[in-house]
């Protein structure tokens, strides 16, 4: 009984306030898009950064005597080593052409014979990418026969791992200031909300209702409206998102459909935003009603 009473009253509740509840809809949809945009941009930024990074973390130059049996053994062992996201190989060939390329001089034509040595280029997982990790992979494959020397930029390695860093940490700062604005507005509209119940709050009361009889309908208005808002950010950001590709503006490697664990985050959020908001702007008014 109690539980029919409390979903009957919710569902009633809303159609008794459906300017308000609108409107609150709105205030969480706005909110929760902000959020969503926010998260998205710090994850496709540092998607952007980690990429113009390089090509590849470091370069290993294998030896001239180096036999095509070598090669492939040396391949194998790289390419199982932990956190080893890909692995390139660079024959003495290409990296003449690459010579070429940036130096605009045919190396061949210089000497007779073709100096540049092949080499692997490998980039590690995100996870793996930090420099001890890097270093420790380069002591054990520098004792490997077939392995002449291994380039790692460390330096500029590390600059623009503090870049992303600092980049990170301003956009975690940023994001909880406005997660707190975000519960700040979204509960002031709330409380307006329950504000024009007032009546009958107080009616509900005087025929002899528990609080939790009269707090529970509120709390499941609360969560409705929390969730379709949440659910009407997720699919402007996927709009958006879709309309950014279509006419070609930006090619977005982080896309909110391919990371379920923010459309979640951001469902659950919107949900208990809007129901600990309601809840708490109803035992405000509970304070003041006979």
């Amino acid at each position: 009984m109690k539980l029919s009473y409390i979903i009957r009253e919710g569902i009633i509740g809303i159609r008794r306030s459906r300017m308000p509840f609108m409107i609150s809809v709105f205030s969480v949809m706005i909110a929760l898009l902000v959020v969503g945009i926010g998260v998205l941009a710090v994850d496709n930024g540092l998607k952007y950064i980690g990429d113009l990074q390089a090509d590849y973390d470091l370069e290993i130059f294998l030896e001239n005597e180096v036999t095509t049996v070598e090669k492939r053994a040396l391949a194998d062992i790289v390419t199982k080593y932990p956190g080893i996201y890909r692995m390139e190989y660079l024959s003495k060939q290409d990296a003449a052409a690459l010579y070429n390329a940036e130096f605009g001089e045919d190396v061949l034509s210089l000497l007779d014979d073709n100096p540049l040595p092949s080499s692997f280029r490998v980039s590690f997982e995100d996870d793996y990418r930090m420099a001890d990790y890097i270093q420790t992979f380069i002591h054990s494959i520098s004792l490997l026969d077939g392995v002449e020397d291994v380039i790692f930029k460390q330096d500029l390695f590390k600059r623009v791992q503090g870049i992303m860093q600092l980049i990170y940490t301003i956009a975690t700062a940023a994001l909880f200031l406005i997660v707190l604005s975000t519960v700040f507005l979204t509960s002031n509209n709330l409380r307006l909300m329950i504000l024009g119940r007032y009546e009958f709050i107080e009616t509900i009361r005087l025929l002899g209702a528990s609080d939790f009889m009269v707090k529970a309908p509120f709390f499941l208005e609360g969560g409705i409206l929390g969730f379709f808002g949440a659910t009407l950010s997720v699919l402007l950001i996927v709009a958006l998102e879709t309309a950014l590709n279509y006419f070609q503006i930006i090619d977005l490697p982080v896309r909110i459909l391919n990371h379920p664990e923010l459309i979640l985050g951001l469902l659950v959020f919107g949900v208990c935003l809007s129901s600990l908001g309601v809840l708490k702007a109803v035992r405000r008014m509970l304070r003041f009603v006979a």
